[in-house]
């Protein structure tokens, strides 16, 4: 079987492109081409100290957020500012004469970025515009490329108050990649792409696992970023992590591709706070469970079609009632919703799910 590394030189690339059959797969493309130089910039930036949560092995995400006085309006006026750069740039001709190239030359797919230099070292700066975004984004259809939104980026650094500072975290979500393990010279290309693969984006992700197979880890790769889709009505569309189902998975630029998994929490237990919250009872919690939760739960909290199993996973009467007040802060794609109960029924069913066996 032939296999690939990542090219080191320029020469060595222009051979694999003239070759036939040359082609890995878009994240491989990253490699050999532009993110060489993002992977310094993000080595570089020290990264604060952001809390966030995993939406797959490979992207971290930010905690939503609870609205706070004129977040609403600064969201208006980024979106607003987002349909501007629309109407100036509609086209994929008339946004590479503004200064947008697209990220990946060679490879065609279904969601392009088409990035202003200029506009992504402003904002490695620390300068939000949103009038200046880092990328275009186009849809790929039969008709060709058609704009659907605006990408904003910000730098490792930035810290969570900057980041609800330049977008509202009540609305957007920032989100960022990391876990990448860069293949050695010589890697089979199943081991770069496809479903089996184990590098880039692949079943790797942590840097012990990339050491044992020669690879070199990247913790972080580019900085944070957050979409905006101004021809959406629903404000969770407009503020999607990703174009499609609401908030949902990031895989259509970097192939990610990680399904929200329902067998488990969408954050680890040990990350899940906790609030304060009085002493229940679980009989009278099993009732509550059964009229609000157990559609999605699933029958004892064992797992159901829309949500992730609760039974024996060792959840604490604080974290359920945590879940239950803030889903979205929880899982920023979470159709869970605020549901009204009473602090006695909030103390009840937390007691009752914390009871929880297998």
């Amino acid at each position: 079987m032939r296999t690939l590394g990542v090219p080191r030189h320029r020469d060595e690339v222009v051979r694999l492109q003239r070759s036939e059959g040359w082609y890995v797969g878009r994240v491989f493309a990253v490699v050999s081409g532009a993110i060489v130089l993002v992977f310094t910039l993000s080595m570089l930036s020290k990264a604060a100290n952001v809390p966030t949560q995993p939406m797959g092995a490979h992207m971290e995400v930010t905690f939503h957020a609870s609205p706070a006085p004129g977040d609403r309006e600064r969201a208006d006026a980024i979106v607003s500012a987002a349909r501007t750069v629309m109407q100036r740039y509609p086209t994929v001709a008339d946004a590479e004469r503004a200064g947008f190239t697209k990220f990946l030359p060679r490879t065609e797919l279904p969601i392009e970025h088409y990035t202003n230099g200029a506009f992504a070292r402003e904002a490695w700066m620390g300068h939000f515009d949103p009038a200046h975004p880092t990328s275009l984004i186009f849809e790929r259809g039969s008709d060709g490329l058609r704009l659907v939104g605006v990408m904003y980026t910000a730098p490792n650094r930035a810290t969570r108050e900057q980041l609800n500072a330049a977008v509202p975290l009540s609305f957007g979500t920032w989100h960022r990649h990391v876990n990448f393990c860069v293949p050695p010279a010589g890697t089979e290309r199943s081991d770069i792409t496809g479903p089996s693969a184990r590098f880039l984006f692949g079943t790797i992700a942590s840097a012990d696992e990339c050491a044992s197979a020669q690879g070199q880890f990247v913790p972080r790769v580019f900085g944070w970023m957050v979409h905006v889709w101004p021809l959406e009505h629903d404000p969770a569309k407009i503020w999607a992590v990703d174009r499609g189902e609401g908030m949902g998975g990031h895989d259509t630029m970097m192939g990610d591709g990680a399904p929200h998994a329902y067998d488990r929490l969408p954050i680890a237990l040990d990350r899940l706070p906790q609030l304060t919250v009085a002493a229940g009872e679980p009989t009278s919690g099993a009732t509550v469970f059964a009229v609000h939760c157990a559609e999605c739960h699933g029958v004892g909290g064992r797992n159901g079609p829309d949500a992730p199993a609760l039974a024996g996973i060792g959840i604490a009467p604080g974290q359920v009632a945590y879940m239950v007040r803030h889903p979205k802060a929880i899982d920023p794609i979470s159709e869970m919703p605020e549901l009204p109960l009473t602090d006695r029924e909030l103390a009840d069913v937390a007691a009752y799910v914390a009871s929880l066996r297998k």
